[in-house]
This record gives structure tokens, sequence and C-alpha cells, in this order.
């Protein structure tokens, strides 16, 4: 399939606490101007460092031990929050901002004082990302293959289920939510009401592991593997699109998906170190290219707002806003 390129990147200035504001014109998204966030990935990092929320980004700075809350009109960072061990993930939702530290902690932030309310042991040997939907906060043990439920009202586990080897994401519906697993390559639907579980399918690919839901169907990529169209009742696959080696990770935005691709040499080694940004069109299936990177850009965090896309880049610590 022929690919277009195209680019447009707004611009954001930024100032530390108490700093001067100053502009990032360009940075390694050619054309974009940058705000600087957290550096400092360290070895391992899942890909919800991010959550966009109101006028403020939040961003979780592993190895720093905080989150950090920038305000996305000026680019001034407004606070930063401790948290116990380092934090690997943060979600927005339910009225706070939830980050899960290394120590299988959940951190409950009120977003207006940036204070730690409330903090939840949720027991998992290996914590990998926060989601939020269906009423719950989620938390994936990849220790035990289990994903872990909890209730934001009160702050107790109400479920562990056991999905199977490698559960990595989570996508949600009205009824139902979806789980992908990246090594034993299993889709799962879980009921919301009864928490009962479905194995829907195997999915292609070498390890699909990043899942949103779209104009009625799943999407689903991953490393060795293309953007896949699934049907969320059978899990069977409805549609390839080639975007590259693969998928880093996907988001919906409007009527299109949006994936930060890799190339071949990047592939078979995981890391999330971006070649070129993806749209694909879920109508009619088009793929576009939106803009490559000029260095290396690495995609730990990926959030949407409105028509803007959000990617945090850890390692060299930017954010990148693109108006879609």
């Amino acid at each position: 399939m022929k690919i277009a390129s195209a680019l447009a990147v707004a611009a954001l200035s930024f100032a530390g606490l108490g700093a001067s504001p100053f502009s990032v014109k360009e940075r390694r998204l050619p054309g974009a101007r940058a705000l600087r966030a957290c550096a400092g990935a360290g070895p391992y990092w899942p890909t919800m460092t991010l959550a966009i929320r109101g006028g403020s980004a939040w961003v979780a700075c592993k190895e720093q031990r905080r989150v950090i809350r920038v305000n996305t009109r000026t680019g001034k960072r407004t606070a930063a929050v401790r948290v116990r061990a380092p934090v690997i993930a943060v979600a927005s939702g339910y009225g706070s901002i939830w980050a899960l530290d290394s120590g299988s902690t959940l951190s409950r932030i009120n977003p207006s004082t940036a204070r730690v309310t409330r903090r939840i042991a949720v027991g998992a040997s290996a914590p990998y990302n926060v989601w939020i939907g269906g009423g719950s906060v989620w938390v994936i043990d990849d220790g035990s293959g289990s994903v872990i439920r909890v209730s934001p009202t009160t702050g107790r586990v109400a479920r562990r289920l056991v999905l199977g080897d490698g559960p990595s994401d989570i996508a949600f519906g009205e009824r139902y939510a979806w789980v992908i697993n990246h090594r034993d390559r299993r889709l799962s639907r879980i009921e919301l009401t009864t928490n009962a579980v479905t194995r829907l399918a195997t999915i292609p690919g070498d390890a699909p592991e990043r899942l949103t839901m779209l104009a009625g169907s799943l999407w689903i990529t991953g490393r060795g593997t293309d953007l896949l169209k699934v049907n969320p009742d059978t899990g069977q696959r409805e549609a390839t699109y080639d975007i590259g080696a693969s998928g880093i990770d996907v988001i919906a935005l409007g009527d299109s998906l949006w994936v930060p691709a890799r190339n071949a040499t990047v592939d078979p080694t995981g890391f999330p170190t971006m070649d070129a940004l993806r749209r694909v069109s879920a109508t009619t299936g088009e793929v576009t290219t939106f803009g490559r990177s000029s260095g290396r850009v690495d995609v730990h965090g990926l959030a949407s707002q409105g028509r803007l896309l959000w990617i945090a880049d850890n390692t060299d610590g930017f954010l990148y806003r693109i108006a879609a």
C-alpha cells in the first residue's frame, strides 16, 4: 500500500518549577516543537507513562520516583509528586490521577492539590501498567499472568483474573474488556458485570501486545505484528494493514488509528524506538505517514485529547504534541 507523507505539529514552551519559560523549536520530530519532561527511562519501561487531564499532562518519571504535572498551554511544570518506588505508569480517571510503582503500590493523586490521597497495595509480583475502564482501575501482574481489578471507591482489590502468559494491554467497551497476551498471543474477553472470562482466539504475529477499540472493532499491533483489525465477538482477524515492521502502540483519535512504528532493525529487540508515526483510517483503511523521527525517539507514553496526540519520550525527556 502506498504511504503518503505529511507533518503538522503544534508549538509549545517549557519552564521548570520557578524557572523562566523557553521553547524548543525542534527536537527529534522534524518541524515540531517539544516540551521538556523527564529523562532517565531506565532499562525497563511500559508504555503508559503519560496521562492527559484538562490542561495538564502527567508524566511518570521512573528513576526520579515522582509524577510531574505540566501545564499544556504554557509548558510550565507546576507540580511534582513523590512516590515510594520507581514509578512505571500513570492513568487519569474517576477524578484522580493513578500512579503505579515497581513496588506494587497504586497511588491515588488529587489532580488539583497534587497530593497522594490513598495508597493501595495491589499485590503484584511484577506490576505492569495501569488502565481505567469498566468502573474500575486495572493493573497487570506479569509474574502470575493475571489482571487485578481495583475498586476506585473502596480502594480494595475486587478480583484477580488469571489470563495466561504475558497479559499486556486492555481495551474497554460498554459490557466487556478485552485483554491481549504478548507471549502466548491469547485474546480474552472479560464480562464486566460477572468477571467471566472467555478465550476468543490466538492472534497472529510474534508478540501482539497493544490494542484499542474503534468503530466496533479491535485493533491490535506489537512486535513482529502489523496492524490487525479483529472482530471483538469472535477474535477473528478481519484485515491486516502494513505499517512497517511493527507497531509500538496504537491509539484511536477521531476516525483514525495512530501507530508509532518500528523499523526492521529495531523490531526484533522489542525496544519502543519509533521510526515513523502512521495514521490509518478506520473507514477506508488508507495508511499515511504523519512524520518520521530524525533521531532516536522512544515511545513510552501515548495519549490523546480532542484533536491532539501526545507522545512521551522518557529516554530523551521530551513530550511531543501533534495536531491531528
